[in-house]
């Protein structure tokens, strides 16, 4: 980027030879601008703020030496002036160096000098650049060592506590926004950081962890008024961008000095606990509409593991989803803390590996992966999603283990079935004493049999019932309860179905 000269001088004509005999391109400078007394210059200097003034000393309202004067006394000690004069008189040299001018050209100008001072200039213009970089950088390095200190710590050292209070000037109300995202993410979502942010002096980006960056910011939406920082629009935009990411944000609580960042620091990383629970909502949250919500700490984990174990001794795949959908609906309810909600799911993951373990041959370990304890990132909705892969992968192996030992034991089941079918006899009471699912039960007896179990149980019976009336020896309501009907009207309405005639009517048919 070119330097930018402003050129001052009388003397249009002068003017006019400035502009066009030295190759201000070449020299790596710009004409920002050109005015004809002291005056108007230290106007322009305002508005166009140029690295250099090249200036005739002897002008009319206001000559250059007087302007060049005033423009120090202001505090601009940074411009670099070029003086020319048609005098080589030792007073004005001398006074030129009071005001810190070390350079001046002689009317009429050597083309061939001007342009070496103009080099000489240039070079110097740069080297300033240079070390006025290397001191931004040093001084923004110091500024973010000391901010991260005042980040995790309220007893700050008297250098930290020096400097957080000469930052603080700069803005009446200091806030925290802290941002988790994974590691693996943390390139991409700096350079959107960056951009959304807009390189801002007072807004300061602190990574405390590698999952965990701490924006400090001047919040002007607190007091309503510009600071020149950022606000929360631009939070929000930043919010929207890391859509796509693993990626949370929440807010803390302001503070008017960067001496306590700390206590903004803290109440945000409170708030970003409820990340946990809204993660699918996709936004920044406050602190101050979250302060007075409180997490639980206290639940029946006992209950819940026996009724997930319990699912899984009679793979009873739609009560192992029922307890799932418990364990999300109590936790949100409750708003049991995330550390203890990651800990448990974690807990159970392990107790249901274990079980798979001494049901099945292979390694269990292989069955399905345990997200680590440590792991900040997972919410509710992740772990719910676990526990469902889990479950599937589970039970489809349990049904396929049973499957092969059922084939066994189907001669057996029939044979009870023929033994008990006159008692209370349900497919879930035979499925509790052979240990099968009761879903997987019917579909065996029906691939065995050729019929459902509530097929077979009631030709069983009216078979039964049949022999009995042709004995003649009871009342069809003694044969109806004989034959396990606890309703005579039931058992008229199987009797008829399949036999097409009345109890009384089959008697009279076959005694």
């Amino acid at each position: 980027m070119a330097f930018k000269v402003l050129l001052i001088d009388d003397e249009p004509l002068a003017l006019e030879g400035l502009q066009l005999w030295i190759p201000w391109e070449n020299l790596g400078f710009e004409v920002c601008g050109v005015c004809t007394n002291g005056a108007e210059g230290l106007q322009q200097m305002e508005k166009l703020e140029p690295d250099l003034v090249m200036v005739d000393i002897h002008m009319p309202v206001m000559n250059g030496l007087e302007m060049i004067e005033a423009w120090r006394l202001r505090g601009n000690q940074s411009t670099r002036f070029i003086i020319l004069t048609g005098y080589s008189d030792f007073y004005y040299a001398r006074k030129a160096l009071k005001f810190r001018v070390s350079h001046y050209l002689l009317k009429p100008l050597d083309e061939e000098q001007a342009e070496l001072e103009i080099r000489q200039m240039g070079q110097e213009l740069i080297k300033e650049q240079e070390q006025l970089h290397i001191e931004q950088i040093a001084r923004r390095e110091r500024e973010h060592l000391m901010m991260k200190e005042a980040l995790k710590s309220k007893d700050l050292s008297s250098e930290a506590n020096c400097l957080m209070e000469s930052l603080s000037q700069t803005s009446d109300v200091w806030n925290v926004c802290l941002v988790q995202v994974s590691g693996e993410d943390y390139g991409r979502w700096s350079n959107i950081a960056a951009e959304c942010l807009n390189g801002s002096k007072t807004v300061y980006m602190i990574r405390l962890r590698d999952d965990l960056v701490s924006i400090v910011f001047n919040d002007s939406d607190f007091t309503g008024q510009e600071t020149g920082g950022i606000d929360r629009k631009q939070l929000e935009e930043m919010a929207r961008r890391l859509a796509g990411f693993r990626a949370f944000m929440a807010i803390g609580e302001a503070e008017t000095s960067l001496t306590r960042i700390s206590h903004s620091r803290a109440t945000a990383e409170k708030a970003l606990l409820h990340a946990f629970y809204e993660s699918d909502k996709n936004l920044i949250i406050d602190y101050k509409t979250l302060k007075d919500h409180d997490f639980q700490w206290h639940y029946d984990q006992v209950q819940i593991m026996e009724r997930i174990l319990g699912a899984l001794q009679l793979i009873d795949h739609d009560a192992y989803q029922s307890v799932v959908v418990f364990i999300e609906q109590s936790f949100r309810k409750i708003r049991l803390h995330p550390d203890e909600a990651r800990k448990f799911v974690i807990y159970l993951l392990h107790e249901i590996r274990a079980y798979m373990g001494e049901q099945l041959a292979e390694d269990s370990n292989l069955l399905f992966e345990i997200p680590n304890l440590d792991e900040v990132l997972l919410t509710l909705n992740d772990l719910i999603a676990i526990l469902q892969s889990c479950g599937r992968v589970c039970f489809e192996l349990l049904l396929k283990e049973n499957a092969c030992e059922a084939l066994g034991i189907v001669q057996d089941i029939n044979d009870y079935i023929h033994t008990h079918y006159r008692e209370g006899l349900t497919i879930k009471k035979l499925a509790e004493r052979f240990f099968l699912h009761p879903a997987y039960l019917g579909q065996l007896l029906i691939r065995k049999n050729g019929i459902g179990f509530n097929e077979l149980l009631h030709n069983m019976r009216i078979k039964e019932a049949c022999r009995l009336l042709q004995m003649n020896q009871y009342k069809n309501s003694e044969v109806s309860e004989k034959v396990g009907y606890s309703s005579y009207h039931l058992f008229l309405k199987h009797f008829e179905k399949r036999l097409n005639m009345s109890p009384n009517e089959y008697k009279t048919k076959n005694t």
